[in-house]
């Protein structure tokens, strides 16, 4: 393989990040078929991205960062194609503010950027810090802060406010 992840290490990936991914994707997509799309998406990725994804301190930094980027992308894709959005089919292992947020987040497709949406993402459904999503993204912590006044106030224009979690001060 070109990439240098030979079949061992890749196998040894997909059965350490596997779970992680499809809980993820699931919880962002609702659906059961995509979020697996999703695994084998990110799994793909890393094949052909091997020496990216060996660059990365945190391997996991690196699957979060591409799950929620095809995640994003699939639902954007959803939007295009479907009038109405999801109904809460396979998400039922949510948490009530999790399920919240994922809402929140699917109602932002197409009103928002590819980063505004990766830092809600982040920060209503992961629950990260505003310093989290900076090292996280390689932006300084005042760019998340007016990322996240921007997303604040497009959604407070669409009336889609996720509960206490559009707290101005959390970070």
């Amino acid at each position: 393989m070109a990439s240098g992840l030979g079949a061992e290490e890749l196998k040894e990936l997909y059965e350490r990040f596997a779970p992680v991914v499809h809980r993820r994707a699931l919880a962002l997509l609702g659906r059961d078929a995509d979020a697996w799309d999703i695994v084998q998406e990110v799994f793909e990725r890393m094949l052909t991205a091997g020496a990216r994804f060996r660059r990365e301190a945190r391997p996991m930094t690196y699957v979060y960062r591409v799950t929620t980027n095809l995640c994003l992308n699939a639902l954007r894709s959803r939007h295009l194609r479907e009038s109405a959005l999801p109904e809460r089919e396979e998400s039922a292992a949510l948490t009530p503010s999790q399920w919240e947020a994922a809402d929140f987040i699917r109602h932002l497709v197409g009103r928002m950027g590819e980063r505004e949406l990766e830092v809600a993402t982040l920060h209503f459904f992961d629950g990260l810090t505003q310093e989290e999503i900076a090292q996280m993204l390689d932006v300084s912590r005042k760019t998340i802060v007016r990322d996240l006044e921007s997303i604040r106030k497009k959604a407070a224009e669409l009336g889609r406010l996720p509960g206490e979690q559009l707290e101005a001060g959390r970070g």
